[in-house]
């Protein structure tokens, strides 16, 4: 309704709100679907293995039988790729689940215990569940940074977008990683005087190079 300084005729006003009822109710936009494009997305839920208050949906076995979990713990290694999350703290309406839901990737947490996610459309839910079962399998990937690395955060970005697991170790937290770092570049005959630097499968490769991590991780991509 448009306001002027003048005061609204009552039949204006009556046929104003007809309008917009017959927008509401028109029988070609089916209630969820309106619900799925006008509501708004919610906040990113914050996930970690700590929290006790989540529920978790999962796919599993030759059937793709739909199964729950209340931590990270009860899900199976191989499922954790792509998880529904539902935060049990939030009510329906604050979480929007008419119209979305929020997939995690499980598998590594980052620095700081958490998890990455991202929220989707209802309607895509079966689709985000399945979308870890087509991919081929990985090596095992460890990744060597520091927290001012601004290389390490695109790298780190990287492998979460390819859905590649990895565990990440901060050299300089932690000297224990940076002796294992050592070791592994002298044996590897690889300079390791600057990070990202990383382990795949037993290859060590020096720097951010996308293209060299995926064909490393994946050697033998599904067809």
């Amino acid at each position: 309704m448009f306001w002027t300084n003048s005061r609204p005729r009552p039949w204006t006003a009556v046929a104003q709100l007809c309008c917009l009822a017959l927008l509401a109710c028109s029988p070609s936009t089916p209630t969820a679907e309106r619900a799925s494009v006008d509501a708004s997305p919610p906040p990113l839920t914050s996930v970690t293995a700590q929290r006790t208050d989540l529920l978790f949906r999962y796919t599993s076995g030759p059937d793709g039988a739909t199964i729950s979990a209340t931590s990270i713990a009860e899900i199976p290694a191989e499922a954790r790729a792509s998880v529904q999350v539902v935060d049990l703290s939030a009510p329906p309406d604050a979480r929007g689940s008419s119209a979305y839901v929020q997939i995690f990737d499980l598998r590594t947490p980052a620095v700081d215990g958490t998890f990455s996610g991202r929220v989707v459309p209802r309607a895509q839910l079966e689709k985000a569940l399945r979308a870890a079962a087509a991919l081929p399998a990985q090596a095992g990937i460890t990744m060597y940074s520091a927290s001012w690395c601004g290389v390490c955060k695109k790298a780190r970005e990287f492998l979460r977008t390819e859905n590649l697991a990895f565990i990440e170790k901060d050299i300089e937290k932690d000297p224990a990683a940076a002796s294992e770092l050592a070791r592994k570049a002298q044996a590897a005959g690889v300079s390791a005087n600057g990070v990202p630097v990383f382990d795949v499968g037993g290859r060590i490769l020096g720097g951010f190079d996308p293209q060299a991590l995926l064909a490393s991780a994946r050697p033998n991509p599904a067809p």
